[in-house]
């Protein structure tokens, strides 16, 4: 399994009989074209803020490779969306079979649309989108009460399942409760990689955690640093 980080929430995935590009927003987006064009291509959006979905993704559609959107129900009406290529939206807590790609579960987020569990014959990833636990300094407790309840009750959903690669929020807007959705998720879960995400350039929130916190049996692939990993 090869992945790219391409930036912010941003990873296209290559196993070895797909591709799959979750949350494109910025970076290179020719990578994908440099793949075996015998794979098929599967798109995700979890959700249509604009640094999760970007109408770029319809660019990589038509030609000999096969593309599929699998996109979060918020996206549908959205004007962008070509009538001609082959979307599938998709609801949150529902399990859908892909063909020719496996399973996608999809999981309710505490802010938009969802989080997808993608089960292929050979690998398992989560890509949390914006499911996390968002305790922002000074909001309303009751709201904060809320995001905390919705947060861990998603995340237990995973307790038990193998997961390979898992792309886990690390935001330090949060201050001081940056970490806390990390550190649940972690508790929780055993995947055997977990890749920061939705931190900015140049953000210090990936250094810090590796600093201060354990990662149990998984290992933490620095996004900070380094932008392609190829696993065995």
């Amino acid at each position: 399994m090869n992945i790219d980080y391409l930036g912010h929430s941003g990873f296209l995935v290559e196993t070895e009989n797909a591709a799959l590009l979750f949350d494109y927003y910025c970076g290179d987006i020719s990578l994908v074209r440099q793949k075996a064009m015998d794979k098929p291509l599967y798109v995700f959006a979890s959700h249509a803020h604009p640094d999760h979905f970007n109408p770029k993704i319809f660019s990589l559609a038509g030609g000999a490779r096969t593309t599929k959107y699998l996109l979060s129900f918020d996206v549908r009406g959205n004007t962008s969306v070509p009538k001609e290529s082959d979307v599938q939206f998709l609801d949150a807590d529902r399990t859908y079979r892909i063909e020719g790609l496996g399973t996608v579960r999809t999981f309710v987020s505490t802010d938009e649309g969802v989080a997808f569990l993608v089960t292929t014959p050979d690998e398992t990833l989560f890509h949390a989108g914006d499911l996390n636990w968002w305790d922002w300094p000074g909001e309303d407790p009751e709201w904060l009460s809320a995001q905390e309840t919705v947060f861990k009750r998603e995340i237990r959903k995973l307790e038990g399942v193998p997961i390979d690669a898992a792309f886990v929020v690390l935001d330090d807007r949060l201050e001081e409760n940056f970490a806390k959705g990390m550190e649940f998720f972690l508790s929780a879960c055993r995947p055997k990689y977990v890749l920061p995400m939705h931190f900015k350039a140049g953000s210090r929130a990936v250094n810090r955690f590796i600093t201060h916190n354990r990662t149990g049996e998984s290992v933490l692939l620095n996004t900070a640093k380094q932008t392609h990993w190829e696993i065995k």
